[in-house]
């Protein structure tokens, strides 16, 4: 899901821009259709800031509580019809190896200027962004971006091509291989940045939207002006790429998913915690927010479990999730609603998973900083540790009648990638 860390040896660099923001072909019609997206149509957007106010869709009609391939297309489309200087839109790929999570790989192809978003890089003009960061198994970590003139995402509108994404100039592309958007390949020929090489992610479970599919008309609001949808929860990510000469190969667990707001970061974010992984027969996904602007200090949260590629859980209610930090004695790590500057150790997370399924509680142990500045913002890779509570109905000797017992299923390992932002001083 989302990315910091400017080395300062890059350099930014000036582009030329394209007047209009976010337009369609010559030949379509020109703003996102509110209810729908018509998939033979592709979208423009330059990378130049545009002027006047902006919407964003945060719902989709759900007449059938299914998601057909026109809807999935809407969701991997724009949900911003204007690119001013107060909105960001963004899609975001990652991977972790599944035998040593030092090795990641992310890319995240952003529209969205530095005051929407400042943890772009602020002296680059161009809100058309292409950035790779990667972690390798002997401790190196990069990160790079590359600017485009133009970006063009597309629907069904060229055989073979279900939803597509191209950064012109960057060498960077995404493309989805199937219709049911459980198939992608990112390409990456970058000079400039001195990456090159596929990354691909065959998925194998349901798609997650914020509070899973509801009667009617369905939210894509995690929180307060944050839309965010997860349409690759959990896949086999291959990556193979060359980063500056070095290779970095591997498999694990993949992901997929996109955000994006009608205003600033800066004015909805408190705090948010969110992250995905893979252990044992568990795929998981988790986020927890705080809104800036929340008198109640309410917690948004959303919550995802499938059990060998079957969904258990897909919600947006509280008392599906708990996530909590865990800290060193004697640190902040483990504050609690977090602030600025808090580095936690790992986190806490105890799902519901609903009648008769029990309880998954999750030790994340944080493992690699791939990315950030350790005050505002960090992305690691971690280590998955787990167990499954149920409650018993046979009364082994010496108890009570009536009462229950523990089934407890633990030994339960995987990776993750997780992130956090905090900006409460």
């Amino acid at each position: 899901m989302f990315q910091l860390l400017l080395l300062s040896a890059l350099v930014a660099q000036g582009i030329s821009a394209l007047p209009g923001h976010l337009r369609p072909s010559p030949s379509l019609n020109a703003r996102i259709k509110r209810d729908e997206y018509i998939s033979s149509e592709g979208y423009q957007i330059s990378g130049e800031v545009e002027n006047g106010t902006s919407k964003a869709r945060f719902d989709i009609p759900t007449p059938e509580l299914t998601l057909d391939s026109k809807t999935l297309f809407s969701l991997d489309a724009p949900q911003i019809d204007t690119i001013n200087g107060s909105v960001f839109d963004w899609w975001y790929f990652d991977a972790v190896s599944e035998t040593n999570p030092d090795d990641s790989f992310v890319i995240t192809f952003f529209a969205s200027s530095w005051e929407a978003f400042p943890f772009l890089n602020e002296s680059e003009p161009s809100v058309l962004t292409a950035w790779v960061w990667a972690s390798f198994a002997n401790g190196t970590v990069f990160a790079d971006f590359v600017p485009a003139t133009v970006a063009t995402v597309r629907g069904a509108d060229v055989a073979g091509t279900n939803s597509s994404g191209e950064w012109a100039s960057t060498g960077v592309s995404w493309e989805a291989k199937s219709e049911d958007l459980s198939r992608y390949e990112i390409t990456i020929a970058s000079e400039k940045m001195g990456v090159e090489g596929r990354f691909t992610l065959s998925s194998h479970v349901p798609h997650h939207l914020p509070c899973g599919i509801q009667e009617e008309r369905t939210t894509l609001e995690v929180a307060p002006h944050i839309g965010w949808v997860s349409l690759v929860p959990d896949a086999v990510g291959e990556v193979d790429v060359s980063i500056l000469g070095s290779k970095l190969k591997f498999r694990g667990p993949g992901y997929h998913d996109k955000n994006w707001s009608d205003r600033p970061f800066m004015d909805s974010v408190a705090s948010w915690y969110w992250g995905h992984g893979r252990l044992g027969p568990y795929s998981i996904v988790w986020f927890s927010y705080f809104s800036l602007e929340d008198p109640t200090n309410t917690t948004y949260v959303s919550s995802y479990v499938a059990k060998d590629g079957e969904l258990l859980v897909s919600a947006c209610n509280s008392s599906f999730l708990s996530v909590r930090p865990i800290g060193s004695p004697g640190t902040t790590g483990g504050r609690y609603p977090p602030r600025v500057g808090d580095v936690p150790d790992g986190f806490r997370l105890e799902y519901d998973l609903g009648e008769g399924n029990g309880q998954l509680n999750v030790n994340v142990t944080i493992r690699r900083l791939v990315t950030g500045d350790e005050e505002y913002y960090m992305r690691w890779t971690g280590d998955l540790t787990g167990e499954v509570v149920k409650s018993g109905d046979e009364r082994p000797p010496g108890t009570c009648a009536g009462q229950k017992t523990a089934k407890i299923t633990s030994g339960l390992i995987g990776v993750a990638v997780l992130e956090q932002f905090l900006l409460v001083e």
